[in-house]
């Protein structure tokens, strides 16, 4: 009697314990929405946005917390073409679930950004191949491009505040300059072609297969095409280039040059019923960081540059890792101190370029839910737990007023070293918001479920 009662005591304790550990995890991982708003909080230069999945707008408190601090948002995958054109052929789009996360975003006052028509990685196949995996024809693959977008953009015609219409159409490294400000057509060269591996552009294949190059064709005018046909299917939305590496002198200049080019283009167009309006007229900074390389006279000249083209910039898919390219560091609390004096080095040059910038997007809301979550690259930390990097940006806004940040002169800088270069973001591994990413917890849970084993084997042994 004495070791039943002993057993059914363990069981009872390791139920305690699994049960403790649990509601300690769900209690730890509140997101505190007494936080100063940061939309509020930088009301005075430009909107703050994130991204967010369908499922997560459903999510009372995921919710609350993104309207208490955002005012644009970006789904992370939902809105890209692999998740929309699944079926080979098939016309007839779903789009229920997109429909929820914009409709929720317009009745809570947050513009949504569509993000993104036309892709290199994270597409349709069969919008651009045969099914042996050859490039399509020209005509062929600019039909399905027109359809496509006639289909998306037209389906959220009037509720897409802007649409990501061409995403990282350039090499990921461009390390050549033109000879002279002048050269026409240099930035063609320095696209995704048809060559194999991660730099080939499926699309670019495509329009290069039966090309008529003595009526001036070329691969890269898939580009111009996107552009218009996203412009026909939804007049009112801003049209943005978006692209990763913007800082880098090469690529810097290749992405002001194609926008300028486009533009200039669009001007003798007969589809343009609006002259004084830009086809392009916006480029995405996608600001995919490092805290050992990031140079704050980088991202200044460049968003000096790309106000140049006429086009508004946008910072789209902001996060800063602990580290440099290919080795993610610890959030030790020298690497924590290193990220927030980035984060206020950021946003003091956003500041001061306010009246060039439409909008700053952070790419995550906790470190756990990242893509780069290995360096713990954002303002939250796993447990929703807010780091210095937000107090820091926050108090830059509230020390600033309008009138400091903007100024008239245009400092004199010299370009820095370019140490490390991005990467385009793989196929995207979704971490779940309830995967906590703390080593202890798990253990804890772990050690409450094997103690209940253990009092079920015991059971059972004293019954044999």
């Amino acid at each position: 009697m004495q070791k039943k009662k002993a057993v059914f005591t363990f069981i009872l304790m390791a139920a305690f314990a699994l049960s403790l550990s649990m509601s300690f995890t769900a209690a730890a991982r509140e997101w505190d929405l007494t936080l100063p708003s940061l939309k509020e909080a930088f009301e005075e230069y430009f909107p703050i946005g994130n991204i967010l999945e369908p499922g997560e707008a459903a999510d009372g408190r995921t919710a609350e917390m993104f309207i208490h601090h955002y005012n644009f948002v970006t789904a992370e995958n939902a809105m890209k073409p692999a998740n929309i054109a699944r079926t080979p052929g098939d016309w007839d789009f779903s789009f229920h679930r997109l429909d929820f996360l914009v409709d929720w975003a317009l009745e809570n006052d947050i513009n949504v950004v569509g993000h993104t028509l036309v892709w290199h990685s994270q597409s349709a196949d069969w919008l651009t191949k045969n099914i042996d995996g050859t490039p399509l024809t020209r005509a062929e693959a600019r039909d399905n491009m027109e359809r496509y977008i006639n289909t998306v953009a037209g389906h959220f015609a009037g509720r897409i505040y802007s649409w990501d219409v061409v995403n990282e159409a350039f090499l990921t490294s461009v390390g050549s300059l033109p000879i002279t400000p002048a050269d026409e057509g240099w930035w063609r060269h320095m696209l995704r072609t048809e060559r194999g591996g991660n730099e080939a552009s499926p699309w670019f294949a495509a329009y290069a297969n039966g090309i008529d190059e003595a009526a001036g064709e070329h691969p890269s005018d898939y580009i111009y095409d996107a552009f218009v046909f996203a412009r026909l299917a939804d007049p009112n939305a801003i049209l943005y280039y978006n692209d990763f590496n913007e800082t880098s002198a090469g690529k810097r200049e290749a992405m002001a040059q194609m926008t300028e080019e486009l533009n200039a283009r669009w001007l003798s167009d007969p589809r343009n019923d609006d002259p004084g309006r830009l086809l392009v007229e916006g480029i995405g900074m996608q600001a995919h960081y490092w805290t050992s390389d990031l140079s704050p006279v980088s991202v200044e000249l460049t968003i000096m540059r790309f106000a140049e083209t006429g086009a508004r910039v946008s910072i789209t898919e902001l996060d800063i890792p602990m580290g440099r390219f290919g080795a993610f560091e610890e959030a030790t609390e020298e690497n924590l101190r290193k990220q927030a004096n980035l984060y206020r080095d950021l946003f003091d040059v956003f500041i001061r370029h306010a009246d060039s910038i439409e909008r700053v997007t952070f790419w995550g809301k906790a470190d756990h839910q990242s893509w780069r979550h290995q360096g713990s690259p954002l303002l939250f930390d796993s447990n929703f737990q807010v780091k210095d990097s937000f107090h820091q940006i926050v108090a830059l806004a509230q020390w600033l007023s309008p009138s400091d940040a903007v100024s008239d002169n245009e400092p004199e800088y010299n370009e820095p070293d370019e140490e490390g270069e991005e990467i385009a973001p793989p196929e995207l591994e979704i971490i779940p918001e309830n995967d906590s990413g703390i080593p202890w917890v798990i253990i804890a849970i772990a050690a409450g479920v094997l103690m209940l084993i253990i009092g079920i084997i015991l059971i059972n042994v004293k019954k044999v």
